[in-house]
């Protein structure tokens, strides 16, 4: 019995000491891992802070793709501060960031540590029509802000090119009523709307079935199937063309749902007053 005993307190002393040195093992191992992440976040500072991976202006990015906005315009819409890290600067989040701004429609930021400096490819939103927010559920149809649309139906309020206008020419030609469920069809119309031969001032898209021009030929009335939009804007140019005693100058507007078939609407002559 005597040795029983004395062989469970030996046991027993073996794996308290076993015990201790894990304890002592761990402990080593995670001061090691602290020296290491505190070298390795001294490190990190220092490589970021070193002077020859440092942005200390905006000269010191290159700016490529742009056609109408001048490269000191672009290097101004880029949200830098100075000086700047190249090593902890994102050019995720920066691309981000910089399409944000109005003329901005797409950014590619490349980082270059020898010489220290951006690259930053761009892609201009170029404005070609002014209108209010396209109406959506949201609005609940009482969208009043002005701004702009491009050519995909993208729309930016004005403050978005306050800042450019000496360098961007801003559109005349106005979009009223325009739904943001009908932004597929006005970046399917436009390209069409541009090759028309006869200068356009208006597209009126209050009531979605009946697209209205307004031109430098009269108010038309185009109807809701955009696919002869082409036809239509031919037939206005040849409406142009003939005599006033076919085409009465009193028209209201002219009904081209059917561009082989105009029919015109003249405006009714109010009576005068005894």
């Amino acid at each position: 019995m005597p040795d029983t005993v004395s062989v469970i307190r030996d046991d027993l002393r073996k794996r308290r000491k076993q015990k201790q040195r894990q304890r002592s093992i761990r402990w080593v191992q995670g001061l090691w891992r602290s020296f290491a992440l505190i070298g390795i976040a001294s490190g990190a500072v220092w490589l970021t802070t070193r002077p020859e991976w440092v942005l200390y202006s905006s000269e010191q990015i290159e700016i490529e793709g742009n056609t109408s906005l001048s490269v000191s315009t672009v290097r101004e819409l880029i949200p830098l501060d100075y000086p700047q890290s190249l090593l902890s600067l994102k050019p995720q989040r920066l691309e981000q960031e910089i399409e944000t701004e109005g003329p901005i429609a797409e950014a590619i930021v490349t980082r270059h540590l020898l010489p220290p400096s951006l690259s930053v490819q761009v892609q201009e939103r170029l404005p070609v029509a002014r209108s209010v927010a396209p109406i959506s559920p949201q609005t609940k149809g009482n969208a009043s802000q002005q701004g702009y649309l491009d050519e995909q139906g993208n729309w930016l309020p004005e403050t978005a090119y306050r800042e450019v206008t000496d360098e961007i020419t801003l559109p005349t030609l106005e979009v009223i009523g325009i739904r943001a469920i009908q932004i597929e069809q006005w970046e399917q119309s436009y390209p069409v709307l541009q090759r028309s031969p006869v200068k356009i001032f208006s597209v009126d898209w209050q009531d979605s079935n009946n697209l209205k021009l307004n031109t430098a030929n009269g108010q038309f009335h185009l109807g809701s199937d955009l696919a002869q939009l082409e036809e239509q804007l031919v037939a206005i140019a040849k409406l142009a063309t003939l005599d006033e005693k076919i085409i009465p100058n009193n028209i209201d507007y002219v009904d081209l749902s059917d561009p082989n078939q105009p029919i015109i609407k003249a405006r009714i002559a109010s009576k005068e007053a005894p």
